[in-house]
């Protein structure tokens, strides 16, 4: 078996008509994307309600979320994470219109047992 490097920072087009969404490994548990935006932002009134949990990263590019009920929005630089609990309603408000943002995300199905963290 060979095996192949990839990298998440390669193969960024300098411009984006709308985010892309690219999805890197997918199995019955788990999938893996890479998001770029420049510049987007979820469109006005809509939410993200996902029926997983995500996990998400800003690689590069700054970006700003909005999480319902919450009255701060979180700024997020690189290296940043979160996570985003199923069903908790969640909108991207703001990407950095300069730069290409890079997430990564992680979605899977939670068992609901807390995990502990750094």
């Amino acid at each position: 078996m060979t095996l192949r490097i990839r990298s998440l920072l390669e193969q960024v087009p300098d411009r984006l008509d709308q985010e892309r969404f690219e999805t890197w490994l997918e199995t019955s548990a788990l999938r893996i994307e890479r998001i770029l935006s420049r510049g987007h932002a979820t469109p006005a009134g809509e939410w993200y309600d996902q029926p997983r949990d995500e996990w998400v990263a800003l690689l590069q590019g700054a970006a700003r979320l909005a999480i319902e009920g919450q009255p701060e929005e979180l700024d997020l630089a690189p290296g940043d994470a979160v996570l985003l609990p199923a069903h908790c309603r969640h909108r991207v408000s703001w990407t950095d219109p300069d730069q290409v943002s890079i997430w990564l995300a992680l979605h899977f199905a939670s068992d609901g047992t807390p995990q502990p963290g750094p």
